[in-house]
């Protein structure tokens, strides 16, 4: 009895607790950062024609889609807690199936989309101030929920390719491995 307990209790840390925990960090880290960047509307260098520090406001997606369209903030607005539903569906899923990789996966997508939803809602426009430089290409500016969005993307596909049971990549066991002649 007490193995199940303790099964029960490890569980409820390791699907529960800590996700709740590091969703309320990455969250706080994403809007503290975006708050002195808008406070003082930082603009400077901090590794010289390669990482830059530069506030702006996007009213768009990623790499400013629909940033020119008046409807598309109300639609990001809108499309926001669908997303929030769906992605809660998966967590559900990974935790049924006790995949911590995948359940990790959804609270970084999950605080990157509350993070740049609350600049939605208080600015109307997300805060970024991330700015990189490869040789004359400066790469779209940036902030702490996006790069929250593309892990938890990346983590995701990873996954679903490699760590899944019905994984693309997975290692397929032949029936010697299995026992099986």
């Amino acid at each position: 009895m007490q193995r199940t307990g303790a099964f029960v209790g490890k569980r409820l840390v390791i699907f529960i607790i800590i996700p709740i925990l590091l969703l309320a960090a990455l969250i706080g880290l994403d809007q503290v950062t975006k708050f002195f960047a808008a406070r003082d509307k930082v603009q400077s260098v901090v590794i010289d024609d390669f990482f830059y520090l530069s506030y702006s406001t996007n009213t768009g997606a990623g790499f400013s889609f629909l940033a020119d369209k008046e409807w598309g903030q109300i639609l990001f607005k809108i499309l926001t807690p669908f997303a929030l539903v769906a992605f809660l569906l998966v967590y559900l899923f990974a935790l049924k199936k006790s995949y911590k990789w995948l359940s990790y996966s959804v609270v970084l997508m999950v605080a990157g989309t509350i993070g740049n939803f609350i600049d939605r809602l208080l600015n109307g426009a997300v805060v970024d101030f991330l700015s990189f430089k490869f040789g004359s290409y400066y790469f779209p500016t940036f902030n702490v929920a996006d790069i929250c969005l593309t892990v938890g993307v990346i983590m995701v596909i990873f996954h679903f390719l490699f760590l899944d049971a019905n994984a693309l990549f997975a290692k397929k066991q032949t029936d010697k491995e299995n026992g099986n002649t």
